[in-house]
């Protein structure tokens, strides 16, 4: 058997085991920033400008959820997409500000809500 073959093989075998080992779902959860027991909504200030130029695609995330915050408290379960200016951050309008934080809920849809927020805690 070539070389070649052998390491496809392989690589193949190992992703089938990674599949069947549940690691995946540990590989993708390395995208979540945090995870709060706290109501989405307490995010930051929900900015309602910005929440309609997120509806008419003004103002988005360039990847959704490529960070993202879980909110799994009682109340207000939500996933909020993060972005800022510089980073991950859609803004061909210039509607953003540098030390400012972004929050998605319901991105790319006619329901998007946009959370403003400090910027984050290394940051400061």
């Amino acid at each position: 058997m070539p070389i070649t073959t052998r390491i496809i093989a392989a690589v193949t075998l190992a992703v089938a085991l990674s599949l069947a080992c549940n690691v995946v779902p540990e590989v993708m959860a390395a995208d979540r920033y945090a995870r709060s027991a706290s109501p989405a909504w307490k995010v930051g200030r929900l900015d309602p400008a910005l929440s309609q130029a997120c509806r008419r695609l003004d103002f988005n995330q360039r990847t959704p959820l490529n960070l993202y915050l879980g909110f799994i408290g009682e109340e207000g379960r939500a996933t909020t997409g993060i972005a800022q200016r510089g980073w991950n951050l859609r803004d061909p309008l210039g509607l953003s500000e540098p030390e400012l934080t972004y929050h998605f809920r319901n991105d790319y849809t006619s329901r998007c809500a946009v959370y403003v927020a400090g910027p984050p805690r290394g940051a400061r």
